[in-house]
């Protein structure tokens, strides 16, 4: 309109003298409101919300929200997108909107309240409940509802709660480990499932669909809990969703509505700013404020150019389909209202100004926004004319506010203010409206009532709340306080392996500047936090399914991935950092893995093609094992093969033979190794029907008692492992059949799926062609098919660190060499360790190159050097 040509005359510089005089015919003439009348607003709205939550607490807490018109309450959690509640179930509420309006409590000033909330949810809430839930409302009002409460109770300039003791943070950290079992199965998927059973996990059968904002708006919570934890998978796994769904935007730059989590295929390519796709936009600039990631604004600004080339019709905003932009509703929907106050904190308050005046047009007509509004015929829709309460234009209101501080928004909240009292105000609370036309109501008030749109009336009459004095503060998309701590950029940066490539972005910069010969990354926390373990510390049994057929064991392995990954090159080497892990790849196709550094087992895989790999399980405190099979069949002169160990088995199985409770044969020093050699299985060895056992095994009864020999491939070790155990194996040969030619003797260690806990019985894995020569031995062979499990304990002193040697010795000590150590070995008297947990070692490669690892200050340093 007019208002839109005249700015662009004046230029943007000239904007605010602009809007705040009144120039621009366009816009509403401006008229002030003096600070009386603010404070009057303030203290109406701070009324307006006790309406509101007095009678949630009186008629529906401890349940999810109020039903104002009856004056009871509904476990809502359990309903929100759109979920049918199923029949016979117990859940009965977390307190939802008590959660919700947390700091909307510390925004208004009631110490006493937020303080007294806090302690009843601690002692209250347990997320430990049979219920289904959207993973994208549960983050955005729950994760992010008591991330919110415990950043302004733990603010020691507020002084809000002075006996707080992260009782938020512990249940935020509970239920972000509940909402990341809808990750699960992150081996055949490429998103999250959008529904998660809190005490399950993803329930059989879940639909796999999901929608764009469901996997968009997850990373400033999971961000923000990563950063309060330590635990850096969080952000990773959000951080992984957000750029993989960037890769699937069409050559337009714009994104659809619904996909197949699994597939990444388009179910619905409608795209627009509202429903369903809103907040993957505002968390994507979001994103890039709160982390300091560059990328994230490189992918924003492709996104928001999109928006305005193919969606925008003056200050309107339509759907289009997003392949070939072409127009399909031409119409306002709700939850647009956002847009105006994201465009402010993007800087292009032009637009917001505009757009802002047309959406509170629809407001003025009818007193509330409906969900839907048909620009072309400037009549209602048909059936959604419903006003659930939402506060997308009052938040827009209050950014608009702020960055021009033109009284006419102040007079927007005001008209606002007066709707709802005048339409949505009944005895018992605040309703939605069922039809803005003819006011009929409903008898719901959600839980953003009180969370935002309260929140953002309040502050838009509040110049001198202590939230406009915090520069580093910003808001979720459900209205949450959020800090942006100085340090949080740093300590995400740089720091994750990125599968995004730099798509014709000039500003993306992906190169990592890291010293020669150091490479740093955190070691993992105390509890490691791959999903895994968290999946087994919420006994979600084996519903991983891992795609083995790539190999992607090799690299991928459940003890890393994706903690702080980063990549870094160097000339012939290539090496990936994760929490805990370092991989080697050299340009030979020499490749070594570290992993479970920090923990009291570290495992190390070396393997050059056409060789036997070496794999040494280093013991922080028996020293270093490694393992392997041995052939006893008839005819043949017995035969070694190298093997490697289910990690999950080492511990027990040491134990087992430091108590001799495990079947020993007599000890046969097998040739060429050195060391004390202990067999801890002799038995025959049997092949299993169906060879993968990935289903219970059909031969059991030939199974029973002998070693059971399984291909790998299709499912979880663990799975193969209990399918044998099952059928009475006393322990399981698994055969890297799928390996690539290259790769035709290398095995590595296996990694677990979180079920590995009801294993009893030891595991080995061995070569490609180790497993062809056994087979061909058992065909040929007549009489017993007899094998031999071998552990080997290398002659090698482990020191502690916290003997009488000062720290120098120790360091100068690993590294003076041995000359006589061989290929493939661990330096004598370099494997240090603290508390049972490794410190330091060096290690030899297959390919004559020296390893060097050493922990300093929780961070492990790496040092390759060529002898």
């Amino acid at each position: 309109g007019m208002g839109s040509r005249c700015l662009q005359q004046w230029g943007v510089k000239a904007l605010l003298i602009a809007s705040l005089a009144g120039v621009c015919g366009g816009h509403e003439k401006s008229y002030s409101m003096d600070r009386a009348e603010m404070l009057q607003m303030r203290e109406k709205v701070r009324e307006m919300f006790y309406h509101g939550y007095d009678n949630y607490l009186k008629y529906a807490f401890p349940h999810d929200e109020l039903k104002p018109l009856s004056g009871t309450h509904t476990d809502s959690l359990a309903e929100l997108g759109n979920a049918k509640s199923r029949e016979g179930s117990k859940y009965n509420g977390v307190a939802m909107t008590l959660i919700d309006s947390l700091d909307t409590l510390a925004v208004i000033g009631n110490k006493t309240e937020f303080a007294r909330a806090i302690l009843w949810i601690s002692d209250n809430v347990s997320f430990d409940l049979d219920v289904r839930v959207n993973l994208f409302e549960a983050n955005i009002r729950l994760l992010g509802g008591l991330l919110a409460a415990h950043h302004l109770a733990s603010d020691p300039i507020q002084n809000l709660m002075p006996e707080y003791d992260d009782q938020m943070l512990r249940l935020a950290h509970d239920l972000g480990n509940r909402l990341l079992a809808a990750f699960d199965e992150r081996y055949t998927r490429l998103f999250p499932f959008a529904w998660v059973n809190l005490k399950n996990g993803v329930e059989k059968g879940e639909v796999s669909d999901t929608c764009t904002a469901g996997i968009g708006t997850l990373i400033l919570e999971f961000g923000l809990l990563s950063y309060y934890t330590k635990d850096a998978v969080y952000y990773h796994v959000a951080k992984q969703a957000l750029e993989r769904l960037f890769k699937l935007k069409s050559s337009k730059n714009l994104f659809g509505n619904t996909l197949d989590g699994r597939t990444g295929v388009w179910t619905n390519a409608n795209a627009g700013i509202g429903a369903g796709i809103d907040s993957f936009y505002e968390y994507l600039f979001k994103a890039h404020i709160m982390f300091g990631e560059k990328r994230f604004l490189g992918m924003f600004k492709q996104t928001y150019d999109a928006v305005l080339a193919h969606l925008r019709t003056g200050p309107w905003y339509v759907e289009a389909d997003m392949n070939s932009a072409r127009h399909t509703h031409i119409q306002f929907n709700s939850l647009q209202a956002f847009w105006p106050g994201l465009q402010v904190i993007f800087g292009d308050l032009e637009d917001a100004i505009t757009t802002q005046d047309a959406f509170f047009g629809v407001w003025k007509k009818y007193g509330a926004l409906p969900e839907r509004y048909l620009l072309k015929s400037e009549i209602l829709h048909s059936t959604e004319r419903y006003y659930p309460l939402r506060p997308e234009i009052v938040e827009s209101t209050y950014y608009l506010y702020r960055a021009t501080k033109d009284p006419k928004y102040l007079h927007m909240g005001k008209t606002m203010y007066e709707s709802l009292f005048n339409i949505s105000r009944v005895a018992r609370g605040y309703a939605s409206i069922k039809d803005v036309k003819s006011g009929t109501l409903e008898d719901r008030m959600t839980s953003f009532f009180l969370a935002e749109l309260c929140k953002y009336l309040y502050l838009l009459f509040d110049e001198d709340n202590f939230i406009h004095k915090q520069s580093n503060t910003i808001f979720t998309t459900e209205g949450h306080i959020f800090p942006i701590p100085s340090d949080i950029q740093d300590e995400f940066m740089g720091i994750f392996y990125s599968e995004y490539e730099n798509e014709a972005n000039d500003e993306i910069n992906d190169s990592i500047e890291v010293n020669e010969k150091d490479f740093t990354c955190p070691v993992p926390p105390r509890i490691p936090s791959p999903f895994d373990e968290i999946l087994a510390r919420l006994e979600i049994k084996g519903k991983q399914k891992k795609d083995e057929s790539n190999d992607s064991e090799d690299t991928d392995t459940s003890g890393d991935t994706g903690q702080c990954v980063k990549q870094v090159s160097h000339g012939k080497l290539n090496i990936e950092v994760g929490a805990g892990s370092f991989f080697l790849d050299h340009k030979s196709g020499e490749t070594v893995h570290i992993r479970n550094l920090g923990t009291k087992i570290v495992e190390l895989v070396n393997n050059i093609p056409g060789k036997e790999t070496v794999a040494l399980a280093l013991d922080g405190v028996r020293g270093v094992m490694s393992y392997s099979v041995r052939s006893l069949i008839e005819g043949i002169e017995a035969d070694s093969f190298s093997a490697s160990i289910a990690l999950f088995a080492h511990e027990p199985l040491a134990q087992s033979l430091e108590k001799d409770t495990v079947n020993m044969a007599k000890s046969i020093p097998p040739k060429d190794q050195e060391g004390a050699v202990q067999v801890f299985l002799q038995g025959e060895v049997k092949k299993v029907e169906p060879p993968l056992a990935c289903a219970p095994i059909k031969n059991a009864a030939q199974i029973q008692g002998n070693i059971a020999y399984i291909d790998r491939g299709q499912c979880t070790f663990v799975e193969k492992i209990l399918h044998a155990q099952a059928a009475g194996a006393i322990g399981v040969i698994i055969g890297n059949v799928a390996a690539s030619k290259t790769d035709s003797k290398a095995h590595f260690m296996m990694g677990n799926d979180g079920s590995e806990r009801a294993v009893e019985i030891p595991s080995l894995m061995i070569s490609k062609n180790s497993a062809e020569i056994i087979i061909n031995l058992m065909k040929e062979s007549s009489g017993k098919n007899e094998i031999q499990l071998l552990r080997t304990q290398h002659s090698l002193p482990t020191f502690s660190s916290s003997t009488a040697k000062t720290t120098e010795e120790n360091s100068r000590a690993a590294v003076s060499r041995d000359v006589s150590i061989g290929p493939g070995e661990i330096i004598a008297g370099s494997l240090k360790s603290r508390d049972g947990k490794i410190e330091g070692f060096q290690y030899h490669t297959l390919g004559d190159w020296d390893v060097h690892v050493q922990e300093s200050n929780n961070v492990y340093l790496l040092s390759v050097q060529a002898v």
